[in-house]
């Protein structure tokens, strides 16, 4: 899957648009505004409501460019 996803940062910050350039069952590659300004853990929504959902850990980041970790994948 490639496209639109969102950033949900805390309960009462709205969702923040990013775009996911690559993804595998492991991490992904996404697109945001500013690398720097995201939290080392977050929670990537694939789903504008939220069904679909991937808790992240940034592995490295290169101006807007961010590759992240999917955690819980045992």
């Amino acid at each position: 899957m490639k496209g639109q996803a969102f950033i949900y940062l805390e309960k009462g910050i709205p969702l923040a648009e990013c775009e996911v350039t690559n993804i595998s069952e492991g991490g992904a590659k996404i697109v945001w505004r500013s690398s720097e300004m995201l939290p080392a853990r977050f929670v990537l929504f694939l789903t504008l409501d939220g069904s679909d959902r991937r808790t992240c850990r940034v592995v490295w980041r290169n101006g807007t460019d961010i590759g992240v970790a999917f955690e819980g994948l045992d």
